[in-house]
């Protein structure tokens, strides 16, 4: 099932970048809590998870980028995180 993460997601996105490419899990912090809470909060960026069998198996940034040039249009960055 493809989603956007919520709250509850923080730990399972962990697990899944220490397999990816992290050599360990950050420590449990209020720094750590504050940047989970401003990712999920912002309208402008985006966390886009698979889940297979109720795990978190892929994982996709998106980021909306207020934009001057364009028209005024925004643009967006794109960051792909695992291999399904």
């Amino acid at each position: 099932m493809v989603r956007e993460a919520d709250f509850t997601d923080l730990g399972a996105l962990l697990k899944l970048y220490l397999f990816l490419h992290e050599d360990s899990i950050p420590e449990d912090s209020e720094h750590l809590q504050n940047t989970w809470e401003k990712i999920v909060s912002d309208p402008n960026h985006h966390l886009i998870v698979n889940e297979v069998d109720g795990r978190i198996v892929s994982s996709c940034v998106c980021v909306i980028i207020p934009n001057l040039t364009r028209d005024v249009r925004p643009y967006a960055f794109v960051e792909k995180c695992g291999d399904t």
